[in-house]
């Protein structure tokens, strides 16, 4: 029994060393944005499976960056990075126009306006982003890019439409930004219209993609979201795993 007993106060020791550890890793400033209280409870609620510490950590999220976040949503990021970037910086929530987006507008931009560094951009699917050439830091694109691998049109080839946008993406980052993108993974050697009907992407895939355009694959940091019950073939609305699923987390740069 002392052995038990010494073993587990070991693990529960390590854990704790581990732990403390690991959020010493993660800057001051990326922490005061996940505290900032202005924050929604609802998007709160979600940073257990989102990580966000780990994820803006490993993207590289200063103070007084520009940072846009693109097809925003509910604000889950927005939020948090306007605390991140700071009072000096800027954070971009960009949208798609479209009726959806109408009638939330209101919503979105009394929400946003406690934050004080936070601009709502909107532009047609397909269109230019009204944002400046060579203005951003990091460009965020979160849990969208399954929607830009496939079209039934183009079948296992990379859609016009999102060369188009990765180009727009490399056109509004400075040289050398980032361009950081987070998504469902799907099974590695799953075809585009596999994984997109899993609401998916596989690695090889994106990367390959957003390579083709110019930028520069600068790493990854997958075991984030890694979750070893998550066989990356399933649609997650059906299976279950919403919200538990297996996330690729890539790191690109924008060319010099």
């Amino acid at each position: 029994m002392k052995h038990f007993a010494f073993a587990a106060a070991t693990t529960l020791l390590c854990a704790a060393l581990f732990g403390a550890a690991a959020a010493k890793d993660i800057p001051y400033n990326i922490k005061a944005g996940i505290d900032n209280s202005q924050r929604k409870e609802e998007n709160r609620a979600r940073d257990e499976g989102r990580k966000p510490g780990e994820v803006l950590a490993f993207y590289g999220v200063e103070e007084d960056m520009t940072v846009a976040d693109l097809a925003a949503g509910g604000g889950y990021f927005t939020e948090i990075l306007s605390g991140v970037v700071g009072p000096d910086g800027k954070v971009i929530a960009h949208y798609p126009t479209n009726p959806r987006f109408e009638e939330n507008r209101a919503a979105l931009e009394a929400q946003f306006a406690p934050f004080g560094n936070i601009e709502i951009t909107t532009a047609a699917t397909g269109e230019p982003f009204p944002i400046e050439d060579d203005s951003v830091d990091i460009v965020l694109l979160s849990l969208i890019a399954h929607h830009l691998h496939y079209a039934e049109d183009s079948g296992e080839e990379m859609p016009s439409n999102s060369a188009r946008a990765y180009n727009e993406i490399k056109r509004i980052l400075k040289p050398g930004g980032v361009f950081a993108i987070i998504e469902h993974t799907a099974a590695p050697g799953s075809t585009r219209a596999q994984s997109a009907a899993w609401h998916r992407a596989p690695e090889d895939i994106i990367k390959a993609d957003v390579t083709s355009v110019g930028f520069e694959f600068a790493g990854a940091a997958d075991d984030i979201h890694m979750n070893p019950e998550d066989d990356l073939k399933n649609n997650f609305f059906e299976s279950g795993l919403r919200g538990k699923t297996t996330r690729m987390v890539h790191k690109y740069i924008s060319p010099e």
